[in-house]
């Protein structure tokens, strides 16, 4: 019941609703506040009007709108680089996480001698961690180069 109340106030489905909280989500704290202020005078409208529906679903409702009345003003430049930078920390996050296998990933290339695809098969199945063998590549010649460069300085 309430979710299609929801769609209908926005007319958007369940699907573009999350897209734009998630949007919500990754701005920076100057549009997270501008939204904020958008949102108190459409919900006090939609309050107004509807005063019979929960106060729950018409904050709801007028947050999500309010979302997308600033997204509709921020050019695209803006909003991709709020795209880009929301990119990178997950990139930052995976990264973060193959630092903490970093021990199963070495014994598996030099003592089970399995190639990266493999080795981003085994950490899917046994650890939950879904990596490309290209990334587990990458890290593995960062790495080892930095060890390499370390034991030449001393």
């Amino acid at each position: 019941m309430s979710e299609s109340l929801i769609e209908q106030f926005t007319k958007m489905n369940r699907e573009v609703q999350n897209q734009k909280l998630r949007l919500f989500a990754r701005v920076d704290t100057s549009t997270k506040l501008k939204i904020l202020e958008r949102q108190k005078p459409i919900f006090h409208k939609l309050r107004s009007s509807y005063s019979n529906v929960e106060n729950a679903i018409l904050t709801l409702v007028s947050l999500i709108l309010a979302i997308d009345d600033v997204l509709k003003e921020l050019d695209t430049v803006n909003l991709n680089v709020i795209k880009l930078k929301n990119k990178s920390v997950r990139q930052k996050a995976k990264r973060d996480k193959l630092f903490g296998y970093w021990a199963v990933i070495r014994t598996l290339k030099l003592e089970q001698d399995l190639s990266f695809r493999q080795i981003a098969q085994y950490l899917k199945k046994y650890h939950k961690l879904e990596v490309a063998h290209s990334t587990l590549y990458k890290f593995w010649s960062e790495l080892e180069t930095i060890k390499n460069e370390a034991k030449g300085e001393n």
